[in-house]
């Protein structure tokens, strides 16, 4: 899933998309990926073999405007996207944020999403 998600965001802030943590040299914009959770799925003879992902998504960028143009690229290429081993790919959420948490003093921008990924337990 980490992946088909990283190929699906390369048109994305200049391909600039990091798992977990942008190296401090990042140039912006750049999108920040974190898998939330993983819920397996299950039916009454056992596992299915899908899982649904919650992964938070986060543009960064220097202007508010220019966050919220990549948060809605992002949500242009995934919503309701399929293929693969991904059966399908839901907006759960955005939000903005501060780029850093309280009492850190920052110049960037945050626009964030959650999406739920439902996809092959490989």
């Amino acid at each position: 899933m980490e992946e088909a998600l990283t190929t699906l965001l390369a048109s994305v802030a200049g391909g600039r998309r990091y798992w977990v943590r942008a190296p401090q040299s990042a140039v912006r914009p750049f999108v920040v990926l974190q898998r939330i959770s993983g819920v397996p799925d299950y039916h009454f003879q056992g596992p299915s073999g899908l899982v649904e992902s919650r992964v938070q998504i986060d543009a960064y960028a220097d202007t508010y405007s220019t966050a919220k143009a990549t948060a809605r690229a992002i949500k242009t290429l995934l919503s309701g996207y399929s293929g693969g081993d991904i059966q399908a790919v839901f907006i759960d959420g955005e939000r903005d944020l501060p780029a850093v948490d309280a009492g850190d003093v920052t110049n960037l921008f945050r626009t964030s999403l959650d999406i739920l990924v439902h996809h092959a337990d490989i």
